[in-house]
């Protein structure tokens, strides 16, 4: 367990995620064989966050063309991609069946805020690929959140009809699957009932390291990529000319002065600012890669959806099934969640969790119609460190009582659905000064010290 602020950082000889087997050239890069003394902007972290808004930074023009451009600086631990982003389901989405919860614990106002945030997530990704020329597998698919539950079909029924009467927004988007036809619609054993919504599936890692290659393409001399150089502490300074601070970011292999820091650590951030201990606490999850054996003389059926099969409101798991037919599935959690020692407040995924290890094994044969003699084997299993806040919702923004500290953290695992855009906002704040209510990220997302306060 951390103990002292230095030891929150991520490990090496991490578990390898299936996003990972193919590698970019941009992977271990350092654009420079030194570390610079100083840079205008630092950002920590190159998972989706931390890419995006390196990207946002230099893609946006300032309304000053006369400005002359920022040096930026990208430190990475481990390697680009390496972090929960690499380790993640794969799909943009926002569960639907989750929905009536949201509204009853933040409001109907704001859960209508996050839905939104959601969609300009999907469509933002998937305009960034299209305009970029990036190949990562994309598609705009359905997403179906299976209930398997007689109990839980009813509820999920009662919740949808209640947003629809309620003129609750883009319930355009979500359409239900009654139990008539479930088992058909969905493909699984034993279905309910099921919600379905637009998702935008993809890989992960493929996307993120194109879009850094394009980014350092954008600013040829002005971007810095420093892989396997973990920051080991961010001290402040009061600067001589005025309120602003400034910040030395600390490295093993040396110290950068900057003005401008941004954190995008997620489930690491405790471990360099400690006013977030408790609040983002590193939590471990697993997911795996299921592929069907080649030369089968009965393929398995192809699966044109994603999936969150609900075998319990407590119980779920999601899929993403992958052009070539094999399946990326995470969860498993109910076979470890009671042991918090396992998982929670730890940031080593250089290991498995025990008891979900061998979990994925048959799930496919077990679920789903027509896979039931397919030999689908687990191919691969590993971790990944997610950040977990107590209500719920991301840390984005200003660092409270810090001039140009930023942060993009604490994402409870559904940091994909958030990252793109909250990354746009971050970095219209940090070009252009503009407050963190004019950037149009959900209002509940704001990293506040009335948050912080609660643990």
């Amino acid at each position: 367990m951390p103990t002292h602020q230095d030891q929150i950082r991520p490990v090496p000889n991490a578990t390898t995620p299936y996003w990972r087997s193919y590698l970019h050239w941009l992977d271990e890069h350092r654009s420079t064989e030194h570390l610079p003394s100083e840079a205008d902007i630092v950002i920590i972290g190159t998972g989706i966050a931390g890419v995006s808004t390196a990207y946002h930074l230099v893609n946006e023009p300032t309304e000053d063309q006369a400005q002359p451009s920022r040096s930026i600086l990208l430190l990475e631990a481990r390697q680009v991609c390496s972090g929960a982003t690499g380790r993640n389901g794969g799909h943009i989405k926002k569960l639907p069946s989750t929905i009536t919860d949201l509204s009853e614990r933040i409001g109907r106002d704001a859960a209508g805020e996050i839905v939104r945030f959601v969609r300009a997530n999907i469509y933002g990704v998937k305009r960034v690929i299209e305009d970029e020329g990036i190949q990562a597998e994309a598609e705009l698919r359905r997403s179906i959140d299976v209930s398997l539950q007689d109990g839980d079909a009813v509820s999920v029924k009662r919740g949808f009809e209640e947003q629809l009467r309620s003129g609750f927004p883009l319930m355009e988007d979500v359409g239900y699957i009654g139990g008539e036809f479930a088992e058909r619609i969905t493909s699984i054993h034993g279905a309910k009932a099921g919600l379905s919504t637009l998702v935008l599936s993809l890989w992960p890692y493929k996307f993120v390291t194109q879009l850094l290659e394009r980014t350092l393409s954008k600013s040829p001399g002005n971007i810095n990529l420093q892989t396997n150089t973990p920051v080991t502490a961010i001290q402040t300074h009061d600067s001589p000319k005025g309120d602003n601070k400034i910040y030395t970011v600390k490295t093993d292999r040396g110290s950068i002065k900057t003005p401008k820091v941004i954190l995008a650590t997620n489930g690491y951030t405790a471990g360099l600012l400690p006013q977030y201990r408790a609040i983002i606490t590193p939590a471990k999850a697993t997911a795996s890669h299921i592929a069907v054996p080649e030369g089968k003389a009965s393929p398995a059926p192809s699966l044109a959806n994603t999936y969150n099969i609900r075998y319990a409101p407590n119980r779920v798991d999601y899929l993403n099934p992958r052009p070539d037919g094999s399946i990326v599935v995470g969860g498993g959690q109910w076979t470890y969640r009671d042991n918090r020692a396992l998982f929670w407040n730890t940031y080593d995924d250089s290991t498995l969790i025990e008891p979900a290890r061998h979990y994925f094994d048959g799930l496919m044969q077990r679920n789903f119609r027509g896979w039931e003699d397919s030999g689908a084997e687990t191919e691969s299993v590993w971790t990944g460190i997610q950040g977990i806040t107590p209500d719920g919702q991301p840390h984005i923004g200003k660092v409270p009582g810090n001039s140009g500290l930023y942060i993009l953290a604490g994402y409870n695992g559904g940091g994909m659905a958030y990252a793109f855009e909250a990354a746009r906002g971050v970095a219209r704040m940090v070009r252009e000064g503009i407050s963190f209510e004019e950037t149009g990220i959900p209002k509940c997302m704001k990293t506040t010290e009335a948050r912080m306060s609660v643990q």
